[in-house]
């Protein structure tokens, strides 16, 4: 597979990732997925504390699931961004800190503070300060409860009965697992399409640099990257075509219908090398109304079939301007070479027997001298 065709497939890659998360119903998706898991959470604690008659935590609990529920409106009027998931981290850290303050670490909601770690890195941002930051305040705080508190503290809420502590302890651990998962898939959804973004950036800034814009193939600069590249990763042997064709009378087009006609029988052109081009072949446009085109491992009788494609497809079209309509012909001069020739010399062949064909009646392929 060359690198153009390569540089197509990534490029479609990348270009089906963004119909999913440009679409904005697809990033409001994401953002509540994670969201609605915490809120989920905290209505299972809103209940669990109400039944255990912790009234402090009840109330927190509250709060938390008012502010959720606050995100989820803000997500769905389509306000998303990494703030929001900052935010849900930071309400877990002060639930965890208000829990193990009122109900000690047998609980185990202390836990939280380092689970919440890994999570501040997957989410993704610009400011890479911020994840240190609220994973120092996780981590500090985990360090000041474990210096200030003894496992069997005098907090204000003790439960004598094992079961409890062990269903409090079982139901933080699945909560916490299903929390940091669904919390993991949303930013690594998030952080792989970011990633994405930069790939495209990069694939659309080659694309600017490497193609002409009116006809879509490649300019002058990338068709020698090109030429380069073919000679240097063929055999010393082995034979490659070029080909130089320019469209007849073309001065004659612009002057009589104007240069938007003549862009378009630009276009049209391309778009016949587009289609004909072998698919380990390339072609440019050279200048003007001139283009090249190289095809490795080829005989000249290949790069004629090509030339021959080209000239039956214009014989057959008439391009309509008002009540007008006219044909369109092209001359053609190929030459064939090898990694050992010199490049120059190969395509100053081709432009003679370009402009031999251009003395001799035009509209065919001249491939000797």
């Amino acid at each position: 597979m060359n690198s153009r065709t390569d540089t197509y497939f990534l490029r479609e890659f990348v270009a089906d990732h963004k119909q999913i998360f440009e679409n904005e119903s697809s990033q409001k998706m994401i953002y509540s997925f994670s969201n609605i898991s915490c809120l989920c959470a905290h209505v299972a604690y809103l209940i669990m504390f109400y039944i255990l008659g912790v009234r402090e935590l009840f109330l927190f609990n509250i709060f938390s699931v008012a502010f959720y529920l606050m995100l989820e409106v803000i997500i769905v009027l389509g306000k998303t961004g990494p703030f929001f998931l900052y935010l849900a981290l930071i309400e877990i850290i002060v639930h965890a800190a208000v829990a193990t303050h009122f109900l000690g670490w047998q609980p185990d909601f202390a836990m939280f503070f380092i689970l919440i770690i890994p999570a501040t890195f997957l989410t993704y941002t610009q400011r890479i300060y911020i994840p240190f930051i609220i994973s120092g305040v996780s981590m500090g705080l985990f360090l000041y409860y474990k210096i200030t508190m003894d496992y069997d503290a005098d907090v204000k809420y003790v439960f004598d009965d094992n079961g409890i502590i062990k269903a409090i302890q079982i139901m933080n651990a699945v909560i916490g697992v299903f929390v940091m998962l669904t919390g993991g898939v949303s930013n690594i959804f998030i952080r792989e399409y970011k990633e994405f973004q930069i790939v495209d950036q990069r694939e659309t800034f080659k694309r600017l640099a490497s193609i002409d814009p009116l006809t879509n193939l490649f300019n002058r600069r990338a068709m020698n990257e090109h030429i380069r590249e073919i000679r240097r990763n063929t055999s010393p042997r082995s034979m490659y075509v070029i080909g130089i064709g320019d469209i007849d009378n073309f001065k004659r087009i612009n002057d009589t219908y104007g240069h938007d006609v003549g862009d378009k029988v630009l276009v049209y052109v391309s778009n016949l090398f587009i289609s004909n081009i072998p698919d380990d072949g390339y072609a440019a446009r050279w200048g003007g109304e001139e283009f090249l085109f190289i095809i490795p491992e080829a005989s000249i009788e290949k790069g004629v079939a090509f030339t021959e494609q080209i000239h039956k497809s214009l014989r057959a079209h008439v391009f309509e301007i008002d009540d007008v309509e006219f044909g369109v012909t092209m001359t053609f001069g190929i030459s064939t070479g090898k990694p050992v020739d010199k490049i120059d010399n190969v395509i100053t062949t081709a432009d003679q027997r370009l402009y031999k064909g251009k003395n001799n009646g035009k509209n065919h392929t001249e491939y000797t001298d």
